[in-house]
């Protein structure tokens, strides 16, 4: 990373940034995106930022996406400092613990480790650094992700109209994309937009990508009030939500350039792809932590009515049959079988558990 940008990047990781509290990040981003050149922004009432670079005469943008919050202790000043880190083994990646790779960390004035928020500060300055090199693109920076994605459940859906398809960078390590995200499906399994974006991925990564279902982020939000494909790639940071969070810089420079690549490959045409809503068990077992529907039932009472389903994953299976869950890790054959039951007591559980750490401030 050249000198200037790794000055910007250091910059923004000193931003301190937490859930409903994150006035000084929006207003530091409001800042720096109003001096651009050919680019317009807002910000709405819920404090989330929209930026539009160049005007269009045809075709759609591509719309990159980030949040703006962490889950780290409010400190008052974030020192960065550079080191060398060997990359620990991350959701099913495992590297070589002998590399060590150029990366950032952050300490307090005192010296003590506080997260550096590359979850999702990575994915703030990848945008930005799309909006600047690019002629024409949107970027949504998000409010409060991390207790349920508040800001992007009350997106502006206008902003969305003229969107082709959406990019979210908020996955940790370098090799994870996302397919599915709280239950919901971002693109067409096996359809034109995943065939032409995954070799531009994997080529600009230096990898292969594995497929996985993540949680909840902002893009499943998107992917509801839009009729596009979208997807959620590696960015760079790894110990996320730990005093010990750090980053790789060379990742973060690989996911700008595989933002780079895709618009590139996939231009301003538009990869159409409308919201499937899943089945009320998909739903339950993928968006324990997704507060941004907290009336539904599909939360508060999770029936199981659905039918008959497989997921097929990197590294586990998931089939539901005549009532029973049964989750089989592929790489042993072992599998664990749940009754209705049994899949409600868990979900209630662990939904109280994640609303609990999620809301504790």
């Amino acid at each position: 990373m050249e000198n200037n940008t790794l000055k910007r990047f250091m910059e923004l990781l000193s931003v301190p940034s937490k859930t409903y509290r994150e006035d000084r990040m929006v207003n530091y981003l409001m800042g720096v995106i109003s001096k651009m050149d050919g680019v317009s922004v807002y910000k709405d009432e819920h404090g989330n930022i929209y930026a539009t670079k160049g005007i269009l005469e045809s075709g759609h943008y591509p719309m990159f996406i980030a949040h703006t919050d962490t889950v780290h202790e409010m400190v008052e000043e974030i020192v960065v400092v550079k080191t060398l880190l060997p990359k620990p083994n991350t959701f099913g990646m495992t590297f070589d613990p002998t590399v060590q790779h150029k990366s950032l960390k952050a300490i307090t004035p005192d010296g003590d480790p506080t997260g550096i928020g590359g979850d999702d500060k990575c994915g703030i300055f990848i945008c930005v650094e799309l909006l600047e090199k690019l002629e024409y693109c949107k970027v949504g920076l998000f409010v409060s992700e991390e207790t349920g994605c508040v800001g992007s459940s009350k997106c502006d859906v206008n902003f969305l109209k003229d969107v082709g398809y959406a990019i979210q960078f908020d996955a940790p390590g370098d090799a994870l994309i996302t397919e599915l995200c709280s239950g919901v499906r971002l693109f067409e399994q096996n359809g034109e937009f995943i065939n032409q974006v995954l070799p531009v991925i994997e080529s600009a990564m230096g990898t292969k990508m594995l497929r996985q279902s993540h949680p909840y982020t902002d893009v499943s939000q998107i992917k509801k009030k839009g009729d596009f494909s979208c997807i959620n790639i590696s960015c760079g940071y790894y110990n996320m939500h730990t005093p010990n969070e750090f980053i790789v810089v060379e990742d973060v420079e690989r996911a700008i350039d595989a933002g780079l690549n895709i618009v590139e490959k996939l231009g301003y045409n538009k990869f159409e792809y409308g919201y499937e809503k899943p089945s009320h068990l998909q739903y339950g077992l993928f968006n324990l932590g997704d507060t941004s529907d907290e009336d539904d039932d599909d939360i508060d009472n999770p029936p199981f009515d659905t039918d008959d389903f497989e997921l097929d994953m990197d590294f586990n299976k998931a089939i539901y049959y005549e009532g029973l869950l049964s989750i089989i890790d592929k790489e042993t054959n072992s599998s664990v079988v749940l009754t209705e039951t049994e899949i409600e007591d868990l979900y209630n559980h662990l939904r109280e558990v994640m609303t609990r750490r999620y809301w504790d401030y």
